[in-house]
């Protein structure tokens, strides 16, 4: 979907395809305890991180979100075709960077890409529904709650939990 010389730019922000040298910065982020904490993941450990950067740089679903200041990365987005025009997006960013903006930004952008660029005709996110900053991050970018459900835990434990899907289509987006 992007190709390994994807760049998008910000006023802020460098979105590009992520690299294997990202690991210590994906590692800064994914061995914090509460920014994974509504995950399908632990915490991941050095390892566990250099191995993660190798695995998403050889995947297109996956954008480094990086500040133009310095290049560091400070967070990444997900996003998966499901069919032609429907994608699904996720983001997850570190937690010092929380608070500035940074994620609406990265995902407004991304969300005009795929409705100005790729033809999207819907994009959806899903959350833990305890997970309130990524609703309400959900509703500023237009998207509306479609859906509650009971399913297994969105974090990957075995008990059940709610959780929501937003949801946002073309004739929204303009």
């Amino acid at each position: 979907m992007f190709p390994m010389d994807f760049r998008y730019s910000t006023r802020r922000l460098m979105i590009r395809r992520m690299a294997p040298d990202d690991w210590r910065d994906l590692y800064e982020y994914l061995s914090d305890p509460e920014v994974v904490r509504y995950e399908p993941y632990d915490v991941y450990d050095r390892s566990d991180a250099m191995l993660e950067a190798a695995n998403r740089a050889n995947s297109d679903s996956f954008l480094a979100v990086c500040l133009l200041t310095n290049g560091k990365m400070i967070g990444n987005l997900y996003v998966a075709r499901l069919d032609a025009g429907y994608y699904e997006v996720g983001y997850i960013f570190n937690r010092r960077y929380h608070g500035k903006n940074y994620a609406f930004e990265s995902c407004h952008a991304l969300l005009a890409f795929l409705f100005n660029r790729m033809g999207a005709v819907r994009v959806i996110a899903q959350c833990d529904a305890r997970n309130i900053r990524s609703m309400h991050l959900m509703e500023r970018l237009g998207m509306t709650e479609e859906n509650r459900f009971m399913g297994k835990d969105f974090t990957g434990a075995e008990k059940l939990a709610e959780s929501c899907q937003f949801g946002i289509d073309c004739r929204q987006w303009r």
